[in-house]
């Protein structure tokens, strides 16, 4: 099943992004109900699994199915049942399985169309922090009840100027790397402020951060979405190659470069230079 270059569904990237939004949010109550679960395997990579990433997983599918008929789906759960083609879409139905299963608040659902190897639109729901981001021209962002129910009137949002007293920058919680750490020395306020998965591009989309840097290893599908709401907001993502990424890179298993995500492409390409340092070993402010 393919999508057409010239399907209507594709000129709105707004409402594209809306739909996006409203299969996160449906997604995003099932994570809500599914909070209790700890029955945790390993994939072969490593990383957990659990019945909720499952059950979001088939959720997400349904919603997908319903709102955006006719898209190919390449999910984290069953990636290597769907080919890349020149659209389709990427899904995370539980980013942040780690934080979910440590009871923490910052995990998401993460869906994104991507066209011609760049993501089109995209949403992430954060049901235990109440909040939904989507982006395709403009970035909005809404409230979640605590059923992850829309409340009130989406609001645009863009990020914002950089802090006089200098960039708050967002590491991860579980996964921190020397690059970011010395990145955050050498750039940020403080340390930087523990976050986990792609919440971390709605917050500078939002204009509540400014930088998040990853040397470490990640996946397609943690980052589209993200990259979507961050350049309609005014942002952007760069390999620390000062690359734009790709996306529906099979042949790589769907592997990002070591990236930059930024509010401005000032203080992107200030974090590339620092973290070329760091990786000479003189990480300096």
């Amino acid at each position: 099943m393919t999508i057409a270059h010239d399907d209507p569904r594709l000129t709105d990237r707004d409402g594209l992004a809306r739909a996006l939004g409203e299969a996160a949010r449906r997604t995003a109550a099932v994570l809500l109900a599914k909070r209790a679960a700890r029955d945790v395997k390993l994939k072969a990579d490593g990383s957990p699994v659990c019945s909720a990433d499952l059950a979001a997983d088939s959720a997400a599918k349904q919603a997908l199915a319903e709102l955006l008929p006719g898209f190919p789906v390449i999910s984290e759960e069953s990636v290597g049942e769907v080919a890349p083609a020149d659209i389709f879409i990427l899904l995370d139905p539980l980013d942040g399985t780690r934080e979910f299963l440590a009871s923490g608040d910052s995990y998401c659902v993460a869906i994104a169309v991507i066209r011609d190897g760049r993501p089109l639109a995209g949403a992430i729901a954060a049901p235990a922090l109440g909040r939904l981001w989507y982006g395709g021209e403009r970035s909005f962002a809404q409230p979640l009840d605590a059923e992850a129910a829309p409340l009130g009137t989406p609001r645009q949002v863009h990020v914002r100027t950089e802090p006089v007293e200098g960039p708050l920058m967002l590491v991860s919680r579980f996964h921190g790397d020397t690059v970011s750490a010395g990145v955050a020395a050498a750039v940020a306020k403080g340390d930087g402020a523990p976050v986990s998965s792609a919440v971390k591009f709605g917050l500078i989309a939002a204009g509540e951060a400014d930088l998040h840097v990853r040397g470490g290893a990640t996946m397609e599908w943690d980052i589209a979405a993200g990259d979507a709401i961050l350049a309609a907001a005014g942002g952007m993502i760069l390999t620390l190659d000062g690359e734009t990424p790709s996306y529906g890179n099979a042949e790589r298993g769907f592997r990002n470069p070591p990236f930059v995500a930024a509010s401005c492409e000032r203080l992107a390409r200030l974090a590339i230079e620092k973290a070329a340092a760091c990786g000479a070993g003189s990480c300096r402010p």
